[in-house]
């Protein structure tokens, strides 16, 4: 086979021209640059060999360039050309990348570098651009932290750094320009999520240990994103695994990391909510405001008003402090055009306990369906307390003018599967406490829900004491100086939740009637302390 030597006294310069001689073309013959020789290419370059010699090729084009080494070696190669360098086959980098100015465009393809190879230059102008299928990969990666200088486009810097304490093996890593709610499959995260996802790979499956290193820029993330309450999940196969006990606050400032150790590889991504793993409820209640005994569901009317709000109303109330992962819920409005039983009544406010010591560990806000389902934000699925394992919790749940319920017992929740919890067919369902009211208002025989009335959002409906306490002056209040009182309002005065405040007129209208039938001949109705 043929061989041509550049010398190390040799600069030669291969210009960008239309003629095919522009282009360093290597078929049938091996190039060998010697030790301080630089070859200066403004064209393409593809080789059917690998490129030999301790020398360098410079890519300095003044247009796009294109690099087909097809798996081939080039032992030390910088890239000068601003308008980039796009990969047409695999490249190996035997000694060393430079990334003097531009970013290589990996596309399909790999670029992999031998376990000695470093890369220098690299900024957030100047990387390897992997929106494609292609990966970055260095081989033989030990516990040596090695940065991957890469971004999911020519537009997103999110390098990763990755050290390997297990097995030594090549470690690759793609970058993908979303992050997908099954990992490498599903629909588009949109919220709460750095935009971004990274995919780990290992040749030799199994006995990687890696410390992985994430970073992002302000510009990734997606509205909701809470760097203090965020961490580096893995889709392990089942679902995201980030724990609330796993989030914190990331470090750096633009660009801003998070490590986590210990991980193998897989899809990674840096969020909240919908990376964290799931656990999942679906709780059933009635508000007794909004019960209608004739029809067995609750009336929808501050959904058929428009007046239920797409953001939560409880992040506002003090009443309803947020925990967990809990806060700055909301909803897409088309949600409300679902008519039926399915139909949204309003938010209610979810709560987990520790199952040991009862304290509340996590809040959501949630939707209430009228035949008494309640669900997510979606007003489809269960509801999620994202972060926690599986195990036994209490679940109360509280709504902004009515009495809370919690469960008696605590429930065994799941990952992958719903726990149903029915509050409204037995009162022994809700914790009773040292109260003497029941838990829980009757509705109809048999049928339970949670007591109305309660303006103030404290743990009594009354029509005696003060006015801060008082649920008749709080009505009273609400009604205001301008008989008959509001109409189209979304307000806890509003007692059967029909969308207006009323102190006289029809039983059916009259808040004032609904607050007496909900008390009866009591002054006051308490719930139980939890």
């Amino acid at each position: 086979m043929k061989k041509v030597y550049i010398a190390a006294t040799t600069l030669l310069s291969i210009l960008a021209f239309q003629e095919a001689n522009s282009q360093l073309v290597i078929n049938g013959a091996t190039l060998v640059i010697e030790g301080g020789a630089v070859v200066s290419v403004q064209g393409n370059i593809s080789s059917t060999t690998d490129i030999q010699g301790a020398g360098k090729i410079l890519m300095n084009g003044t247009t796009a360039q294109q690099l087909n080494m097809n798996g081939n070696v080039i032992p030390n190669l910088e890239i000068n050309n601003n308008t980039n360098v796009s990969l047409t086959g695999n490249a190996r980098i035997g000694s060393s990348l430079l990334l003097t100015t531009g970013k290589v465009l990996a596309g399909s393809n790999n670029l992999i570098l031998s376990p000695t190879a470093s890369i220098t230059g690299a900024s957030a102008t100047n990387f390897i651009a992997l929106g494609g299928t292609g990966s970055l990969v260095k081989e033989q990666l030990s516990n040596t932290t090695f940065t991957y200088p890469v971004g999911a486009s020519i537009a997103s810097y999110t390098p990763v750094s990755i050290a390997n304490s297990g097995t030594i093996d090549n470690i690759g890593v793609k970058v993908l320009p979303n992050v997908l709610n099954n990992g490498g499959t599903g629909v588009v995260v949109t919220k709460e999520v750095v935009d971004v996802m990274w995919e780990i790979t290992e040749t030799t499956p199994g006995g990687s240990n890696l410390a992985v290193t994430t970073n992002w820029n302000a510009l990734n993330e997606l509205p909701g994103f809470d760097r203090t309450k965020s961490g580096l999940s893995r889709y392990d196969g089942i679902g995201w695994d980030l724990t609330q006990a796993m989030a914190g606050t990331a470090g750096g400032t633009n660009p801003y990391n998070f490590t986590r150790s210990s991980l193998t590889p897989g899809f990674l991504a840096v969020g909240r909510r919908p990376v964290m793993t799931t656990l999942l409820v679906s709780p059933k209640i009635f508000l007794q405001g909004a019960y209608n005994i004739g029809t067995s569901v609750m009336n929808d009317n501050l959904r058929t008003l428009g007046l239920i709000p797409t953001n939560t109303p409880y992040d506002a109330l003090s009443a309803f402090p947020v925990s967990g992962s809990g806060g700055g819920e909301t909803i897409n409005s088309s949600v409300f055009a679902v008519a039926g039983n399915d139909a949204i009544v309003d938010w209610v406010f979810a709560q987990l306990y520790d199952g040991s010591t009862g304290i509340v560990i996590s809040s959501r806000s949630v939707l209430l369906q009228k035949d008494g389902d309640v669900v997510e934000t979606d007003g489809i699925t269960p509801v999620n307390f994202a972060g926690f394992p599986a195990g036994n919790y209490f679940v109360s749940l509280r709504h902004r003018n009515h009495l809370g319920v919690r469960t008696t017992a605590t429930a065994s929740l799941a990952r992958t599967t719903t726990t149903p919890y029915d509050f409204t067919n037995d009162q022994a369902k809700a914790f009773a406490g040292l109260v003497s009211n029941p838990p829980m208002a009757t509705l109809g025989t048999g049928v339970f829900g949670m007591y109305g009335g309660n303006a103030n959002s404290d743990l009594f409906t009354r029509r005696t004491g003060s006015a801060s306490s008082n649920d008749y002056s709080l009505l009273l209040t609400g009604v205001g100086n301008v008989p008959p009182g509001p109409t189209g309002v979304y307000s806890r005065e509003d007692y059967n939740m029909d969308g207006n405040i009323r102190k006289t007129g029809s039983s059916t209208t009259n808040d004032y009637s609904r607050l007496l039938s909900i008390l009866g001949s009591a002054t006051t109705i308490t719930q139980p302390t939890f």
